[in-house]
């Protein structure tokens, strides 16, 4: 931190405060669910997502501010987080939100290098696991997020984000229209509910040749 003015160092500490703020906000923006589209047409975290399973590359990344609201130095935010997460090393949470914000502005290579490593804390966490497979989709590896999904699966068989996931990685990055069925109806099973179920059906039966319709992962 530079020391030569006291105006310098008071707008230090307002930059940390935005940073804490703004990660914040976007952790509770998605939950981290954003593996699953819980009411998004891009897939669902696509590889949202994963490159390409929920939002294959689509629409815009949620900035975490409110409307309105400047614009922040992404480099500088990045910064400190990784900062935090390099002095907390045993902290799962710190490495998850540098992990998340990576992911938010697309840098899906670094963001799945921080997801490893809170992985390697917390091998448990659905959601992490979840981001990081999308995040694998976005970069081209559709199989490697598929590996992640069942991962998840096998520690939450009701994840929702990650059965949506698995349906758009298995169409638009592995184009397995019969595995991205089988997802569907164990999704259908879990949730008859689920807001996301109708197109992702629609989906399917365009990949059969009976419409004209893709999505990306959340």
């Amino acid at each position: 931190m530079r020391k030569e003015t006291i105006i310098t160092a008071v707008v230090f500490f307002a930059v940390g405060f935005l940073v804490g703020y703004i990660t914040d906000a976007q952790l509770n923006w998605s939950a981290r669910q954003k593996a699953a589209v819980a009411g998004a047409t891009a897939p669902a975290e696509m590889p949202s997502g994963g490159g390409a399973p929920g939002a294959a590359a689509g629409g815009t990344m949620p900035s975490g501010l409110p409307p309105g609201h400047p614009n922040v130095d992404t480099a500088l935010v990045t910064q400190q987080l990784e900062n935090q997460a390099t002095q907390n090393p045993k902290d799962p949470e710190a490495a998850l939100k540098l992990a998340n914000y990576l992911y938010d502005q697309r840098q899906y290579d670094k963001s799945i290098e921080w997801y490893q490593r809170v992985l390697a804390l917390d091998s448990k966490n659905v959601n992490a696991r979840t981001d990081m497979g999308t995040a694998y989709f976005y970069t081209g590896r559709a199989q490697d997020a598929l590996q992640e999904y069942r991962k998840s699966l096998q520690i939450d068989p009701k994840h929702e984000p990650t059965l949506l996931n698995m349906i758009i990685v298995n169409l638009e990055g592995t184009h397995d229209v019969a595995a991205a069925q089988m997802a569907w109806e164990r999704l259908r099973k879990v949730n008859p509910d689920n807001p996301q179920l109708t197109s992702m059906k629609e989906k399917i039966d365009a990949a059969r040749g009976q419409g004209s319709s893709a999505a990306s992962p959340q």
